[in-house]
């Protein structure tokens, strides 16, 4: 097979990657889960985010790794098919799709901001509009879908700093005592549910195959983006416990903080700007990191070729629309999607228990590569990374899991089982027309 990669053109520099990095980690999570963490650890919430960081960065030392070794597009998909096999490398490419319902989530939360200050829409109303506008931005290539993420991140940036500085001045020191009113076990709760608001930079090796020198660039993207996100997190963090008692922000989001020390004016450019930016740029992540995997699977012909054609700006425009509607359709339907966030999040933490195995597979499979790397492990500490990952990740999916509705349960169940059929009845109807998935799906020519 010719390798489709060199129709792709290197237009990510160090800090396109790292503006997309930091959007995709900030999130809503900020605004809705530093609440939760208060009432997991109180004050120390300002440590959990730290701690979170820490496990973010241990967790993704193997990505980093696999991202110095063999810097591709469509990394998670490549790596599971090429290191592992096609089958594992189909069961992560759905597992991705299912995960991706989560773009209705992100849409429906921008509402809940925008449809307080500006009514003349819906909450779901909002949403279509924002997932809508990003889609278009994302039509028109990747060089224009980045410079939107750029101007997204400086108003994020800015308004969370607006929200911190305004707090700093104000800050009680009393208010902060018990620092640790739950203990170890509160805290070491708090920091693996943060986690998930602190995590997202490892996404970017998707990107691989359209980056200047990925398998340096990536790495270091990885390890800034994480440790800036944290250290504003922190600040953030401090100003939410710090102006107003800890106990009246348990479980609640940040704008019950803001309204102690925002002016009017800040507050409504927080909501806006912050909490509703946040949203965007994690969406616009979404619609730019996603379609990758899914255009190399299409060039294996495990999904059918037309899915990854590229319109005239070489944005895959056939997985971008199926991206909107995937987005849309449920709140076009007016469906409540809330009970689906946290199976959001679980659909997206389940691939990379395949992707961890993989890479332990580079060494075999690639050892003049992996010889070559900047980053690279022995034997032992390439296993015991792959363990604490492991466990990481699972641990926060038992997390997470706790009160799931029952009908949620059944719809990731019955993700789970078409992910893993689908390769094989895909075989077997390619099979009929002479055509050996298993030979297109472990090609090395993608890296050539």
């Amino acid at each position: 097979m010719a390798n489709p990669t060199v129709e792709l053109k290197r237009v990510l520099t160090f800090w396109d990657i790292l503006f997309i990095a930091i959007g995709q980690i900030i999130g809503a999570g900020v605004v809705a889960l530093t609440g939760v963490a208060i009432g997991m650890t109180g004050p120390s919430v300002i440590f959990a985010y730290g701690v979170a960081a820490v496990l973010v960065l241990i967790v993704s030392v193997l990505i980093m790794v696999a991202g110095a070794t063999l810097p591709v597009v469509g990394a998670y998909y490549v790596w599971s098919s090429r290191l592992g096999s096609g089958w594992l490398g189909s069961v992560v490419l759905m597992l991705i799709l299912l995960a991706s319902i989560s773009l209705s989530l992100y849409g429906s939360s921008f509402g809940l901001y925008l449809n307080p200050l500006f009514p003349v829409l819906s909450i779901n109303g909002w949403g279509i509009v924002v997932i809508g506008l990003l889609f278009l931005a994302n039509l028109f290539g990747l060089a224009i879908a980045s410079r939107v993420q750029i101007l997204l991140v400086l108003v994020l940036l800015s308004a969370l700093s607006i929200y911190a500085g305004f707090a700093m001045p104000k800050i009680e020191p009393q208010l902060l005592t018990p620092m640790f009113p739950n203990g170890f076990v509160g805290f070491i709760s708090a920091a693996f549910l943060l986690k998930f608001a602190t995590g997202g930079a490892y996404l970017v090796v998707g990107l691989g195959g359209e980056t200047h020198n990925p398998a340096r660039t990536i790495p270091i993207v990885m390890v800034t983006s994480t440790v800036l996100v944290a250290v504003i997190y922190g600040f953030v963090a401090l100003a939410s416990v710090g102006v107003t008692p800890w106990q009246d922000m348990i479980d609640q989001p940040l704008t019950v903080a803001g309204r102690a020390f925002l002016p009017g004016w800040a507050m409504t450019y927080f909501l806006v700007g912050g909490a509703g930016v946040a949203i965007c740029t994690t969406l616009n992540a979404q619609f730019i990191q996603l379609p990758r995997n899914f255009m190399v699977a299409s060039w294996d012909n495990l999904l059918p070729r037309w899915v990854g054609q590229q319109n005239r700006y070489g944005a895959p425009h056939w997985i971008l629309t199926m991206m909107l509607a995937v987005g849309i359709v449920p709140l076009i339907a007016g469906l409540d999607i809330s009970i689906i966030a946290r199976a959001a999040t679980i659909s997206a933490t389940l691939p990379g228990l395949f992707i961890y195995w993989a890479i332990t597979r580079l060494p075999d499979k690639f050892p003049d590569e992996y010889a070559r790397s900047m980053l690279k492990l022995n034997r032992f500490w390439l296993w015991a990374f792959f363990v604490f990952s492991e466990v990481s990740s699972l641990i926060g999916i038992v997390l997470l899991s706790r009160g799931l509705p029952m009908e949620v349960g059944v719809a990731l169940l019955i993700g789970s089982v078409v992910a893993v059929a689908y390769y094989p009845a895909r075989k077997r109807y390619l099979a009929k027309q002479g055509v050996d998935l298993d030979a297109l799906t472990t090609s090395h020519t993608i890296f050539s």
